[in-house]
Protein backbone atom coordinates (compact mmCIF):
# COMPACT_ATOMS: atom_id res chain seq x y z
CA UNK A 1 0.00 0.00 0.00
CA UNK A 2 1.28 3.57 -0.81
CA UNK A 3 1.42 6.32 1.92
CA UNK A 4 -1.81 7.85 2.61
CA UNK A 5 -4.06 5.08 0.82
CA UNK A 6 -6.03 3.81 3.86
CA UNK A 7 -7.51 7.68 4.82
CA UNK A 8 -8.98 9.91 2.48
CA UNK A 9 -8.66 7.86 -0.31
CA UNK A 10 -10.17 4.82 0.86
CA UNK A 11 -13.20 6.43 2.01
CA UNK A 12 -13.43 8.60 -1.18
CA UNK A 13 -13.17 5.17 -3.31
CA UNK A 14 -15.79 3.84 -0.83
CA UNK A 15 -18.35 6.75 -1.27
CA UNK A 16 -17.86 6.55 -4.87
CA UNK A 17 -18.86 2.36 -4.85
CA UNK A 18 -21.89 3.45 -2.48
CA UNK A 19 -23.25 5.86 -4.86
CA UNK A 20 -22.87 3.83 -8.22
CA UNK A 21 -25.14 1.72 -6.34
CA UNK A 22 -28.17 2.77 -8.12
CA UNK A 23 -27.26 3.12 -11.23
CA UNK A 24 -26.35 5.73 -14.15
CA UNK A 25 -29.01 8.17 -14.36
CA UNK A 26 -29.99 7.80 -10.23
CA UNK A 27 -26.16 8.14 -9.74
CA UNK A 28 -26.66 11.99 -10.87
CA UNK A 29 -28.92 13.07 -7.51
CA UNK A 30 -26.13 11.94 -5.50
CA UNK A 31 -24.33 15.17 -6.09
CA UNK A 32 -22.63 16.53 -2.67
CA UNK A 33 -23.21 19.86 -3.44
CA UNK A 34 -21.04 23.08 -4.43
CA UNK A 35 -17.35 22.94 -2.86
CA UNK A 36 -18.13 19.76 -1.16
CA UNK A 37 -14.84 17.24 -0.19
CA UNK A 38 -16.65 13.95 -1.97
CA UNK A 39 -16.78 15.78 -4.93
CA UNK A 40 -14.23 13.67 -6.32
CA UNK A 41 -16.17 10.47 -5.08
CA UNK A 42 -19.22 11.84 -7.26
CA UNK A 43 -17.54 11.94 -10.33
CA UNK A 44 -15.88 8.80 -9.94
CA UNK A 45 -19.76 7.18 -9.36
CA UNK A 46 -20.68 7.94 -12.56
CA UNK A 47 -18.09 6.10 -14.39
CA UNK A 48 -18.37 3.21 -11.41
CA UNK A 49 -22.13 3.34 -12.32
CA UNK A 50 -21.30 2.97 -16.09
CA UNK A 51 -18.39 0.42 -16.32
CA UNK A 52 -18.53 -1.01 -12.43
CA UNK A 53 -16.36 -0.87 -9.57
CA UNK A 54 -12.83 -0.55 -10.63
CA UNK A 55 -10.62 1.01 -8.43
CA UNK A 56 -7.86 0.99 -10.94
CA UNK A 57 -10.05 3.00 -13.11
CA UNK A 58 -10.32 5.36 -10.59
CA UNK A 59 -6.62 5.95 -9.58
CA UNK A 60 -6.31 5.92 -13.91
CA UNK A 61 -8.59 8.83 -13.47
CA UNK A 62 -5.93 10.79 -11.10
CA UNK A 63 -2.85 9.56 -13.02
CA UNK A 64 -4.16 11.23 -16.16
CA UNK A 65 -4.81 14.56 -14.45
CA UNK A 66 -1.27 14.69 -13.08
CA UNK A 67 0.06 13.68 -16.28
CA UNK A 68 -1.85 16.81 -17.60
CA UNK A 69 -0.79 18.81 -14.70
CA UNK A 70 3.26 18.00 -15.68
CA UNK A 71 1.78 19.24 -19.14
CA UNK A 72 0.47 22.08 -18.35
CA UNK A 73 3.89 23.09 -15.98
CA UNK A 74 5.62 22.58 -19.19
CA UNK A 75 3.40 24.60 -21.02
CA UNK A 76 3.57 27.38 -18.96
CA UNK A 77 7.22 27.39 -17.81
CA UNK A 78 7.60 27.31 -21.88
CA UNK A 79 5.61 30.46 -22.38
CA UNK A 80 7.47 32.41 -19.63
CA UNK A 81 11.36 31.25 -20.04
CA UNK A 82 11.40 28.96 -23.41
CA UNK A 83 11.75 25.62 -24.19
CA UNK A 84 14.94 24.84 -23.32
CA UNK A 85 13.96 25.90 -19.45
CA UNK A 86 10.58 24.53 -20.02
CA UNK A 87 12.24 21.36 -20.56
CA UNK A 88 13.99 21.41 -17.14
CA UNK A 89 10.80 22.15 -15.55
CA UNK A 90 8.66 19.38 -16.98
CA UNK A 91 11.09 16.64 -15.89
CA UNK A 92 11.14 18.56 -12.49
CA UNK A 93 7.55 18.28 -12.33
CA UNK A 94 7.25 14.55 -13.71
CA UNK A 95 9.56 13.59 -11.34
CA UNK A 96 8.40 15.40 -7.94
CA UNK A 97 7.51 12.92 -5.66
CA UNK A 98 4.28 14.87 -3.79
CA UNK A 99 2.69 14.94 -7.57
CA UNK A 100 3.67 11.07 -8.53
CA UNK A 101 2.33 9.94 -4.98
CA UNK A 102 -1.13 12.11 -5.73
CA UNK A 103 -1.27 11.12 -9.19
CA UNK A 104 -2.11 7.24 -8.56
CA UNK A 105 -4.33 7.89 -5.30
CA UNK A 106 -7.89 8.83 -5.20
CA UNK A 107 -7.49 12.37 -3.64
CA UNK A 108 -8.50 15.35 -5.10
CA UNK A 109 -5.18 16.87 -4.37
CA UNK A 110 -4.31 15.92 -8.25
CA UNK A 111 -7.54 17.71 -9.79
CA UNK A 112 -7.02 20.92 -7.36
CA UNK A 113 -3.24 21.11 -8.60
CA UNK A 114 -4.28 20.68 -12.35
CA UNK A 115 -7.09 23.44 -12.41
CA UNK A 116 -4.99 25.70 -10.55
CA UNK A 117 -1.79 24.98 -13.54
CA UNK A 118 -4.80 25.45 -16.11
CA UNK A 119 -6.14 29.20 -13.97
CA UNK A 120 -1.81 30.06 -14.34
CA UNK A 121 -1.99 28.83 -17.70
CA UNK A 122 -4.35 31.52 -18.54
CA UNK A 123 -3.28 34.53 -16.57
CA UNK A 124 0.08 34.28 -18.46
CA UNK A 125 -1.96 34.43 -21.53
CA UNK A 126 -4.16 37.00 -19.75
CA UNK A 127 -1.04 39.63 -18.60
CA UNK A 128 0.19 38.83 -22.29
CA UNK A 129 -3.34 39.87 -24.13
CA UNK A 130 -5.23 41.14 -22.23
CA UNK A 131 -7.65 39.17 -23.91
CA UNK A 132 -11.44 39.02 -22.57
CA UNK A 133 -11.09 34.93 -23.33
CA UNK A 134 -8.10 34.24 -20.86
CA UNK A 135 -10.06 36.60 -18.43
CA UNK A 136 -13.01 34.44 -18.08
CA UNK A 137 -10.91 31.13 -18.98
CA UNK A 138 -9.18 32.04 -15.22
CA UNK A 139 -12.23 32.55 -13.36
CA UNK A 140 -13.76 29.74 -14.53
CA UNK A 141 -11.02 27.19 -13.57
CA UNK A 142 -10.34 28.59 -10.19
CA UNK A 143 -14.18 28.14 -9.39
CA UNK A 144 -13.86 23.89 -11.54
CA UNK A 145 -10.79 24.42 -8.83
CA UNK A 146 -12.72 25.40 -5.98
CA UNK A 147 -15.81 22.51 -6.90
CA UNK A 148 -12.84 20.06 -5.34
CA UNK A 149 -11.55 22.21 -2.62
CA UNK A 150 -12.58 25.62 -1.34
CA UNK A 151 -9.25 27.04 -0.17
CA UNK A 152 -8.50 27.85 -4.32
CA UNK A 153 -10.87 30.80 -3.48
CA UNK A 154 -7.64 32.89 -2.24
CA UNK A 155 -6.18 32.15 -5.89
CA UNK A 156 -9.81 33.66 -7.63
CA UNK A 157 -9.51 36.58 -4.81
CA UNK A 158 -6.15 37.35 -5.45
CA UNK A 159 -5.88 37.20 -9.39
CA UNK A 160 -9.62 39.58 -9.12
CA UNK A 161 -7.59 41.99 -6.94
CA UNK A 162 -4.78 41.94 -9.01
CA UNK A 163 -6.89 42.87 -11.91
CA UNK A 164 -8.86 45.43 -10.04
CA UNK A 165 -5.58 47.28 -8.92
CA UNK A 166 -4.39 46.94 -12.89
CA UNK A 167 -7.66 48.82 -13.67
CA UNK A 168 -7.71 51.65 -10.79
CA UNK A 169 -4.19 52.47 -11.39
CA UNK A 170 -4.98 52.89 -15.22
CA UNK A 171 -7.86 54.84 -14.36
CA UNK A 172 -6.17 57.22 -12.14
CA UNK A 173 -3.48 58.13 -14.43
CA UNK A 174 -6.19 58.77 -16.98
CA UNK A 175 -7.89 61.06 -14.49
CA UNK A 176 -4.25 62.94 -13.72
CA UNK A 177 -3.48 63.18 -17.29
Amino acid sequence: TLPDSAGDAYWFEIQAYEWSKVGFPKVLDTYPGWMESFFISYIIAIFYSIVDRSVVLAQSLSLLFGTLSVLITFRIAQKIWGTPTAIKIGWFAALFPSLILYSVLIMREVYVTFFLLIALNYVVDWTRTRSLKSFFLVILNFMIGMIFHGGVIVGLIVFLGFFSLKHIKGLIRKIFN
